[in-house]
């Protein structure tokens, strides 16, 4: 029965209900739907569908393949565990270890069979000031690196594996490497 409403007109009017609301969102959608399949025509979706020489590639930013909610730190050490299941330093073959914070860049060669550090070298140590004074980042690593070959090398330790670390192996990381051969280390 349909509703008659008096207020405020002289003649009663009928209000629809739902059926005139069921009407008019089947003739949006019909419109919408209509504007949404010609987007379609038009994507490179539509083109990769029926062309198979054309491939489809959502451009997707960098943030939106990285979780939010994992920091940078946390990144890295998930990098440092992955490296660490690979490589495992021995009695005959010790691991040199690299940590590198905003200041500081530090070395240590390590045996992970006693969890002993064999040798250590960083630039906070107060008798390599002298020879760090002035010199750059990349400079200061590359003498940490040889300061830490000498030391390994009166250690009697002549092979050891690199691990950067989860840190990428350029700038004072590769630095400490060079520096280490150049020392000589073999790895």
């Amino acid at each position: 029965m349909p509703h008659y409403s008096t207020i405020g007109v002289e003649e009663p009017t009928q209000t629809w209900g739902f059926a005139a609301c069921l009407a008019g969102v089947a003739v949006s959608c019909l419109v919408v739907g209509t504007y949404v399949g010609q987007a379609i025509v038009g994507s490179s979706l539509y083109a990769a569908m029926y062309n198979p020489s054309v491939v489809a590639r959502p451009d997707m930013s960098l943030a939106a393949t990285f979780n939010p909610r994992i920091t940078p730190a946390e990144r890295r050490e998930r990098r440092s565990m992955s490296i660490r299941r690979k490589v495992s330093g021995t009695d005959e073959r010790p691991r040199l270890s690299v940590f590198r914070s905003n200041n500081h860049i530090y070395g240590q060669v390590i045996d992970d069979d006693t969890q002993k550090t064999l040798v250590a070298a960083g630039t906070v140590e107060k008798d390599l000031a002298a020879q760090l004074d002035g010199k750059k980042p990349v400079e200061q690593a590359e003498i940490i690196g040889k300061v830490l070959a000498e030391r390994a090398k009166a250690a009697g330790i002549e092979k050891v594996v690199f691990d950067r670390n989860g840190y990428k192996y350029h700038g004072r990381v590769a630095a400490v490497a060079d520096g280490a051969r150049a020392g000589g280390l073999d790895f």
